[in-house]
């Protein structure tokens, strides 16, 4: 039998080229792959606790080559910087305003201390003249045992014959035996907080005062504390404080429920929103910070808050949907440019010879940033403009060679992410480079995420909430305390004058 007949020239030349876009078919997919095994907290939007090992290994290798890169060479000169950022020394940064004990002028008590004898010849010194010659104030808390004080509410006769009782004192309740105010203000704040559970903070009242307290009893407490300021109006009061500000921030995370909660209508993804000013992030000022939650994450729920559609100034924000259409009613809109950056990052890692435009669009946000922060540690307004029009120029460069660059490279699913976001950032520089022209609005939304990052914490601890009415409770429990110790009210302060029907209010603008 003859051998088959070699292939010609042509059907070669077709196999070639019928491998060759099988070849760059695969190269993209495996391009894509790599990126979706990539991703993690540092280039994209997902949180840390999701970060696997080897995000973590990388994490740990580029901490250790920031620290090479920053060490002095033998001549004492600094290394040359490569790619890699410095990672920040430990300890407080430059601009932070510490804190500490220091001595008061009036101390509640003085109390000499007396040597016991001379330190020369061991003679008495009891008859001896004195003066002071230290001082040392020492800054303690009483010790934690329970104080039982009866309360006697006579009753007296009038002369007329009606018998009248004494009310029991503010804020004591029920009997014949009960805790006080100051019992009721302690498991509040320890329950309110984002690391305690109900049961938690019952067993830890109840190692501290040596007397058993009930977990009914700390759920009481919230009960109590939120009935008086929905009674009070604080959350209105605080809604429209803050729709009176010039820059407001704004963000959302997920709020696990249990599975009974989440079956419940318009109940199926649960989120926890805040809104807050901003001026604790651009030099100083007490911050006003609302926290609220709903069943759902959609325009629907951030409305029914009733904040920002009556809003009209500076929204600092992610780029998430649910809050674009407000940007026509806005005074402006800034985007979180931590959230921008681990974008670049994500993008400049898919390639980073054919993607050195977003390291180049990277580095100029860094560098604007950096302008705008050292002036405000240092107290300056005149900020260096011709600095920030060169940063600007490389932007806008940047931005456009990400489109021609990625404008045909094929992706296994739409455009290329290098092309999406090198087009988000052309269609939204205004909104990436406010900062820079004012100087009450922060780069970052850096303040909302913390402001909301105890949620995660909590759920951490607790697990979940039952109801979303409890989490509700919760997140007007934590915005009363939050906005109040930012005022200056001390949170146990600020609980103690709420049970006695008298909360902390916040300041309304003139």
């Amino acid at each position: 039998m003859s051998a088959d007949p070699p292939p010609s020239y042509a059907e070669l030349a077709a196999l070639v080229a019928e491998q060759a876009v099988l070849i760059g078919a695969l190269r993209v997919e495996l391009e894509a792959l790599r990126r979706q095994v990539g991703r993690d907290s540092s280039n994209s939007s997902q949180p840390p606790s999701t970060d696997g090992p080897a995000a973590r290994a990388r994490a740990k290798a580029a901490r250790q080559s920031a620290d090479q890169q920053t060490e002095p060479s033998s001549e004492g000169q600094p290394a040359a910087a490569g790619p890699a950022r410095a990672r920040r020394k430990q300890g407080g940064q430059p601009g932070h305003r510490g804190s500490g004990l220091a001595p008061v002028a009036t101390p509640d008590r003085r109390e000499p201390v007396e040597p016991s004898c001379c330190d020369g010849c061991g003679a008495g010194l009891a008859d001896a003249p004195a003066t002071v010659g230290a001082r040392v104030q020492v800054f303690d808390l009483p010790a934690f045992s329970l104080a039982v004080t009866e309360y006697q509410m006579m009753r007296r006769v009038c002369d007329c014959g009606h018998a009248t009782t004494a009310d029991l004192p503010p804020g004591v309740r029920g009997g014949p035996a009960c805790y006080g105010p100051n019992v009721s203000a302690a498991a509040t704040l320890l329950a309110s907080q984002d690391v305690l559970s109900i049961e938690r903070t019952a067993d830890l009242m109840s190692t501290l005062l040596g007397a058993e307290v009930s977990t009914g009893f700390v759920s009481g407490c919230l009960t109590r504390m939120d009935e008086v300021l929905t009674t009070a109006g604080f959350e209105p009061a605080l809604k429209t404080a803050l729709v009176a500000q010039p820059v407001l921030g704004t963000d959302e995370t997920p709020a696990p429920l249990t599975d009974a909660a989440t079956r419940e209508r318009d109940c199926h993804n649960p989120h926890v929103y805040t809104v807050r000013t901003m001026d604790a992030y651009t030099g100083g000022g007490a911050d006003l910070v609302w926290y609220g939650a709903a069943g759902d994450r959609t325009m629907a729920s951030i409305s029914s808050f009733g904040i920002l559609d009556e809003y009209r100034g500076v929204l600092v924000r992610d780029d998430y949907g649910g809050y674009v259409h407000y940007d026509d009613d806005l005074a402006g809109v800034q985007q979180c440019l931590a959230h921008v950056l681990r974008y670049l990052d994500d993008a400049h890692a898919i390639d980073t010879d054919v993607q050195a435009w977003a390291r180049q669009v990277a580095d100029a946000l860094r560098a604007a940033i950096h302008e705008i922060n050292t002036a405000r540690v240092e107290g300056r307004t005149d900020l260096d403009t011709d600095l920030l029009a060169r940063l600007r120029r490389r932007f806008d460069s940047g931005v456009n060679v990400g489109i021609s660059t990625n404008l045909s490279r094929p992706w296994p699913k739409g455009n290329h992410p290098g092309l999406q976001l090198a087009r988000r950032l052309k269609r939204k520089t205004h909104q990436v480079w406010l900062f820079t022209t004012r100087s009450d609005v922060p780069p970052t939304n850096n303040g909302s995420e913390s402001a909301i990052r105890g949620f995660k914490l909590a759920a951490k601890v607790q697990g979940c909430w039952r109801t979303l009415a409890t989490l509700q409770r919760h997140c007007r429990i934590r915005s009363y305390l939050v906005s109040a110790r930012n005022h200056g009210r001390r949170p146990i302060d600020a609980i103690r004058d709420a049970l006695a029907a008298n909360p902390w209010m916040p300041p309304q603008a003139a």
